[in-house]
């Protein structure tokens, strides 16, 4: 119970001192966003999480110790190792496709309920991503034809 506490505090601390470093970056304009932009839009969703754990952590009572689930090594290193090849994937098969096949191992690696929805859940993820960055944002991304298929589209 304590240890959850203290973890809340740690958290919350964390989350205020990431808004107030972003906070003396210009914020720009939707249209052309600035630096801070992004890590005021973060800053403001961590601080507003961190707060609801926060308050969950001190209002429950002491709950009785059972046995903990020992830590899964072989999942943390599959999800390392798909950290670590992201960047070179993005090499090799662009934004979407890159994206799309990381998002999927870390979906599998943790189980997400059927491998068939954790596709389509990919699918939405890697498409979203697009859309905020590519599209909202502005953001070069590696492009292939999947992406110039999509801006084409976009006009």
């Amino acid at each position: 119970m304590i240890r959850d506490k203290l973890t809340a505090l740690g958290l919350f601390g964390f989350s205020v001192i990431y808004l107030a470093g972003g906070w003396d970056l210009k914020l720009g304009a939707l249209r052309k966003p600035g630096p801070g932009l992004l890590p005021l839009l973060v800053g403001t969703g961590l601080l507003v999480c961190t707060a609801i754990y926060l308050w969950q952590a001190f209002r429950k009572p002491a709950a009785p110790v059972s046995s903990l689930k020992s830590f899964d090594l072989k999942t943390a290193a599959w999800l390392i190792a798909a950290v670590l090849a992201y960047p070179v994937l993005l090499n090799y098969l662009d934004f979407i496709l890159a994206t799309f096949a990381v998002v999927y191992l870390a979906l599998l690696v943790l189980k997400f309920n059927r491998p068939v929805r954790g596709l389509v859940v990919s699918l939405m993820i890697v498409v979203a991503c697009f859309m905020v960055f590519a599209v909202l944002l502005g953001v070069t991304l590696p492009s292939g034809p999947i992406e110039e298929f999509l801006y084409r589209l976009r006009g």
